[in-house]
């Protein structure tokens, strides 16, 4: 137990989640309209929302991102990101069982040239936020591995 605790589990997943969000923001606040467009693709919403969304997840994604690492706001910044995490995971989720073929739109707003099976990039997508959604809750528990040199006594 006393290793887990060595570990620094909640402080390096914070640190890893506020790097991943600060980078998948990047590309979409500097291009909202090819964000838009991923939006788009999964024909879920109309037009206002996509644009309405392509203009307020990157910021948030940057903000949050931000607070993960200065380590503000934890309380609010960490359930703001599991939230994020479980609608992104539904909404990918979503277009693999409609049989969608879409990029993503998760980290670049455009398709690497190379990628050819969007499906599988969506399901290696999944994949990687239920592990962000794993590194969320151990921040959110934080407590649990801060303490558990008490349980043990």
């Amino acid at each position: 137990m006393k290793f887990i605790k060595s570990l620094h589990l909640p402080l390096i997943s914070r640190l890893i989640l506020g790097v991943i969000f600060i980078y998948a923001s990047y590309d979409k606040i500097l291009n909202p309209a090819a964000f838009s467009e991923n939006i788009h693709n999964y024909h879920l919403t109309p037009v206002f929302v996509e644009n309405l969304a392509a203009l307020i997840i990157p910021w948030l994604e940057l903000i949050i991102g931000v607070f993960l690492i200065l380590g503000v706001f934890l309380e609010g910044s960490i359930s703001i990101t599991i939230g994020l995490l479980v609608f992104f995971i539904v909404i990918l989720t979503q277009a693999v069982i409609r049989g969608i073929d879409v990029h993503c739109g998760c980290f670049k707003t455009a398709a690497d040239a190379g990628t050819t099976d969007l499906r599988a990039e969506l399901i290696k997508r999944i994949v990687e936020d239920f592990l962000y959604l794993g590194m969320a809750f151990i921040v959110k528990f934080r407590r649990k591995f801060t303490n558990l040199d008490k349980e043990t006594v």
